[in-house]
């Protein structure tokens, strides 16, 4: 282990020193869990393979693996999307039966409803729930103002480039005031220049907020500048091979990324993945 890279225990407890989330943050308690799907042939493919992780409120977990290790079946399954085959996830003290509405979810694309304008589409999770647009409003607007869209309001999804949709689908999660927000790859279709600002466009939008996040990605980089810890899965059935707390005071800028530790870091995870046999040196 290099130094600064705190390994927790091995039941997935999250380190003493972690953050506290503000009064809306909620805690998650995946247990024993594993998911097996059978394919149109009737083949029993293993996708997660008996998964403990203790999240703490307001804490910011970021999960990288390889393709096809489980990170986005996870994440669906903590949302209650889809039902877990062995084990049990509690979201706060609520055992997780199915969808769970206090929760913001961001996808890999950005599904936006071209048919409405930007300030709409954040709108569009109250609207569903049947709450008060007028009393959402101004949140809404103050959503697009943190993200620098608020000459966009009144745009259709046509008119923006793919970073300025993903910060509007990060709006349209965020505009309840979401307890726990899921995210699934969001920034994986950016080019580089436009990612890097949306790692600290995201960065500025949690510090306000401090809900908990799990966010789904592939890149080492971002899950160590984004995270309070990193969760290293393993190949295929997906295991928690690595947990490792990333010790970078925040608010982290871009020049982070030349820190000692935050290059220990990376080459740690780095290691583990050449290790397992994921990563390969010619």
């Amino acid at each position: 282990m290099i130094q600064g890279a705190g390994k927790v225990a091995a039941d997935g407890s999250p380190a003493p020193a972690a953050q506290r989330g503000g009064d809306r943050a909620v805690s998650v308690n995946i247990q024993g869990v594993s998911k097996s799907y059978r394919t149109l042939r009737g083949e029993d493919v293993q996708a997660l393979d008996t998964v403990d992780l203790a999240i703490e409120p307001g804490e910011f977990i970021a999960i990288v693996g390889p393709s096809g290790c489980g990170k986005s079946t996870l994440m669906m399954l903590v949302s209650g999307l889809i039902p877990a085959t062995t084990g049990t996830i509690l979201v706060g003290d609520t055992p997780v039966n199915g969808p769970i509405t206090s929760a913001g979810i961001v996808f890999q694309r950005d599904l936006l409803l071209d048919w409405r304008t930007v300030l709409d589409n954040v709108l569009l999770p109250v609207e569903i729930r049947k709450l008060d647009p007028a009393s959402h409003l101004q949140k809404a607007k103050d959503l697009l103002a943190s993200v620098g869209l608020s000459e966009f309001e009144d745009r259709y999804p046509a008119e923006l480039s793919g970073g300025m949709r993903q910060r509007v689908s990060i709006c349209r999660a965020l505009v309840q005031d979401p307890d726990l927000l899921l995210m699934d790859e969001p920034f994986g279709a950016l080019d580089a220049l436009t990612r890097e600002q949306m790692n600290q466009d995201l960065q500025r939008v949690w510090l306000r907020s401090r809900n908990t996040v799990v966010f789904i990605t592939h890149s080492i980089d971002e899950a160590v500048y984004l995270a309070d810890r990193v969760i290293v899965m393993s190949s295929r059935p997906g295991k928690i091979a690595d947990i490792i707390k990333v010790d970078l005071p925040r608010p982290r800028r871009s020049t982070v990324r030349s820190d000692k530790r935050f290059i220990d870091h990376v080459e740690h995870i780095r290691q583990h993945f050449m290790a397992l046999g994921i990563l390969k040196d010619d």
